[in-house]
């Protein structure tokens, strides 16, 4: 596909089928929350039969989370935001966000639009530094870029290597924030001989993917809490190369996702080293780094049905973790009754793949339409449920859908034997970037273009009539 076509006279009000690309609402080229972009890769895929029913909770579509859950605040006056998307900015956040956008324009860089919605989490690790962000923001768009290249992460993939049990998705804290599990001890010893820790860090990248895709809510879920087990391990034996991958990805490839870090059946060597540890620690590094002496410390945190046994909960012990073993809540600290037999399975489809991406708050748009979360066609009887205003568009979609005598999924996934980075569009309204920064549709019938090529198109929504 090369030229410029011109527009159809009389374009469709809706395409027929959704957009394969991630996400379904970037043009290339265009700006989003402020910056030029790319297409996205496309990093992970899961089977149907590997997605966790309980992966999202339906109640945290209408959760309003405490304000220490968005920012934290800390003794000494310092302040940490933690939620970042859907959320109305600070002047200094908003004003450090501009000097980065201008930063970044004044260079020429472009980034995924995943690393846009992160931009205000690199101004936090920075300390409002706009030239630091920019090189932590160009760093992880890097890494994003050398790490997925050959395509997505596979839940077929990794599938052997999960049933070690050595990282895996166990619960939700009373903020309905999930818990990755980290069992160092599981870490096969054949793994350190052969030199391939890789696939332990592998398998961390696929899981935390499956969190920012199914597990979040922009506004109102987007951190995490990490629980690293070291039962079993002494000083000699703790696998410090693993663990410091572990921190190196979360830290500065996930960043700001992470709420709070557990260590938990540490050796009676280990409680005493890390006691001295923590008195030179800082006060945003203390409320992020936990040392417990006593597993049942967890309960603070989490209901018990959220834990298995041997970290403060009642559940036995797993043995399957991939589908991820999550039950729904309660929620509540120490709760020690059975998970609701009522919840709503697979509330994870209520959201578009740029609807659990989020955005960065726009001041020339409402508060309504700044917090406004993007939704798939299967949202409607999860938002009736909650009874939560299902959105117009989304009403006369299912007429369509059914009219047209079979509804269309949300997502599409990179079609089956090409390519894993590569994206297919049938009959789709598609746009191409034209001068003066206007959109110029175009239609590409039943043609396979490769991501990040010049002849690529990123769908977005339709024409207006």
């Amino acid at each position: 596909q090369s030229g410029a076509m011109s527009p159809p006279a009389d374009p469709p009000k809706r395409r027929e089928r959704p957009a394969a690309t991630v996400p379904s609402s970037i043009f290339i080229g265009v700006n989003h929350n402020g910056f030029k972009t790319i297409p996205e890769l496309l990093p992970f895929s899961c089977t149907e039969a590997n997605l966790a029913p309980y992966s999202l909770p339906a109640e945290s579509l209408n959760y309003e989370p405490p304000e220490g859950a968005v920012v934290t605040r800390f003794k000494n006056g310092d302040a940490e935001r933690k939620i970042h998307c859907n959320r109305e900015l600070s002047a200094p956040e908003a004003e450090c966000l501009q000097a980065l956008r201008q930063r970044a324009k004044s260079e020429g860089v472009s980034f995924f639009p995943s690393i846009t919605s992160m931009a205000t989490r690199f101004i936090s690790r920075s300390r409002n530094d706009a030239r630091k962000a920019l090189t932590l923001m160009q760093a992880t768009q890097s890494w994003r870029e050398e790490y997925f290249k050959a395509g997505p992460l596979k839940d077929t993939d990794i599938l052997e290597d999960m049933k070690h049990g050595i990282v895996y998705f166990s619960g939700r804290d009373e903020c309905m924030r999930p818990a990755i599990i980290i069992r160092a001890r599981r870490i096969p010893n054949q793994w350190y001989k052969d030199k391939c820790i890789d696939r332990f860090i592998k398998m961390l990248t696929w899981c935390m993917e499956y969190f920012l895709r199914y597990m979040v809510v922009p506004g109102k879920v987007e951190n995490l809490s990490v629980i690293v087990d070291l039962d079993g391990l002494g000083i000699a034996q703790v696998p410090l190369g693993p663990l410091r991958e572990v921190y190196t990805v979360m830290s500065h490839h996930y960043i700001g996702r992470v709420f709070k870090f557990f260590v938990v059946n540490m050796s009676s060597g280990l409680s005493f080293i890390a006691s001295m540890a923590k008195a030179i620690l800082s006060d945003r590094q203390k409320q992020k780094l936990n040392m417990l002496d006593d597993i049942t410390e967890l309960r603070k945190e989490f209901a018990l049905t959220q834990l298995e046994v041997d970290l403060g909960g009642n559940r036995e012990i797993f043995t399957q973790f991939l589908p991820f073993p999550l039950v729904p809540g309660p929620y509540t600290p120490g709760f020690e009754g059975p998970p609701d037999p009522d919840a709503m399975r697979e509330a994870h489809k209520a959201l578009t793949q740029a609807g659990a991406m989020g955005r960065l708050w726009d001041p020339k748009l409402s508060a309504n339409d700044n917090k406004k979360l993007e939704f798939s066609h299967e949202a409607v009887p999860i938002l009736e449920r909650l009874n939560l205003p299902v959105p117009s568009e989304l009403r006369f979609d299912e007429v369509l859908d059914t009219n047209a005598g079979e509804p269309q999924p949300a997502f599409s996934p990179p079609p089956a034997g090409g390519a894993p980075n590569l994206v297919e569009f049938e009959d789709e309204q598609c746009y191409q970037k034209g001068s003066d920064d206007e959109i110029i549709p175009q239609t590409v019938d039943n043609e396979t273009v490769q991501a990040g090529s010049t002849s690529f198109f990123c769908c977005g929504p339709p024409v207006k009539a």
